[in-house]
């Protein structure tokens, strides 16, 4: 076996790291463009990665005076991919002639592949979700994308105590993570905070009651912000709250509205629990003090070149659905990278996003967090 040389010397490393590239570039270059998978790997790679799917929705369940549940099955009445607990799909829905695309946390058992269920909170300038809300029927057909995400419990990466932190629809991605862990035997104890601003406003209560009883390694505990109800918790989650549990050795998984995230960040920092322990679902900060000031927005997509409006208080996704273009895009909180684009020119704000050190120096964007400043330019993959 031949001994492995590791370069200590950084700008050497660096001209062989290039060379590598370079290399792995001209073999890519080289190979046969007529290459087709076998068709045996083909449809199990459609069927376990599919890149669309066309969805029923076969029941629609109130859950709370503003959420509804979806199930969602397959129009060809077949299975759907196997889901990570924690996992979202993308809903493609038509509006006015214009096509949008809304990241939404599955909250089913993962072990039940025959339907997805999602459930959406209308929210008052929610374009999507007060649509789906209130014109939705059984009987609509959508189209999704796969699975998608990384807010998963992980065997080797988290602890085996764990704590969720939720409050509203955070639950969604969070009930999927407690039945699987539950129910694979997976961790030690979980205990669950759970808030909302009523009684009324608790989602699966009853179901959360039910597994606490059947296991008695989970517990749930309830707070309510604006009713004062015995056996549940007065106010928001706090400091004081989290220092009367044993925090040594926990992962903490957190998901619910933005102030809850900020929160929640500052109390983690005061307890001096570590970034490792702590496990964010995806999330989106409203940049503050946009104007509706209009600019011009280029769009440069393969041989094709669009000119449109766009407005310092909206991103340049958002400006580029409103006008019949749609970009790859999944998440639309700057996590996934689909829709990640190169700036040619104009000045721009943006939200905190996964981009990459490299990314960034080499003027690559998010569209879904980005706002416009000025005439702006793009290239979009």
């Amino acid at each position: 076996m031949k001994d492995i040389i590791i370069e200590k010397n950084p700008k050497k490393a660096k001209a062989k790291f290039d060379d590598l590239f370079l290399a792995r570039e001209q073999i890519i270059k080289s190979a046969s463009k007529d290459a087709k998978l076998h068709d045996s790997i083909k449809n199990l790679t459609n069927t376990l990665h599919p890149k669309n799917i066309e969805v029923e929705v076969t029941k629609i369940v109130e859950e709370t005076k503003n959420v509804k549940s979806f199930y969602l099955k397959r129009k060809e009445g077949e299975t759907l991919p196997n889901f990570e607990a924690g996992s979202y799909i993308t809903l493609e829905i038509k509006i006015n002639d214009r096509i949008y695309k809304r990241p939404y946390s599955i909250s089913s058992n993962p072990k039940n592949t025959q339907e997805y269920r999602i459930t959406i909170k209308k929210v008052p300038d929610g374009l999507v979700s007060t649509h789906v809300y209130d014109n939705c029927k059984v009987g609509d057909v959508f189209t999704i994308s796969g699975p998608l995400g990384n807010f998963h419990y992980n065997k080797i990466r988290d602890e085996k105590d764990v704590i969720f932190l939720c409050g509203g629809t955070g639950i969604t991605p969070i009930l999927p993570m407690i039945y699987e862990l539950l129910e694979n035997q997976k961790v030690n104890s979980i205990l669950l905070y759970y808030g909302n601003q009523k009684k009324e406003d608790i989602l699966w209560e009853t179901n959360l009651e039910e597994l606490q009883t059947k296991y008695s390694n989970f517990k749930v505990k309830f707070l309510l912000t604006e009713e004062e109800i015995e056996n549940y918790i007065y106010g928001n989650i706090t400091e004081e709250i989290l220092k009367k549990e044993n925090l040594n050795g926990k992962s903490f998984f957190v998901c619910g509205p933005l102030e809850m995230y900020k929160s929640l960040n500052e109390i983690f920092k005061k307890l001096d629990i570590p970034n490792k322990y702590i496990r964010h679902e995806i999330y989106k900060e409203e940049l503050e003090n946009l104007l509706r000031i209009e600019h011009k927005l280029t769009i440069k997509k393969e041989n094709q070149t669009y000119t449109i409006s766009c407005y310092e208080n909206e991103t340049l996704l958002t400006s580029m659905e409103n006008n019949h273009i749609n970009p790859k895009a999944h998440c639309t909180v700057g996590e996934c990278g689909f829709c990640r684009s190169k700036l040619l020119s104009g000045e721009i704000k943006t939200e905190i996003s996964s981009l990459r050190k490299k990314d960034i120096e080499m003027k690559y964007i998010h569209p879904c967090v980005t706002y416009p400043l000025s005439d702006v330019s793009i290239e979009l993959p």
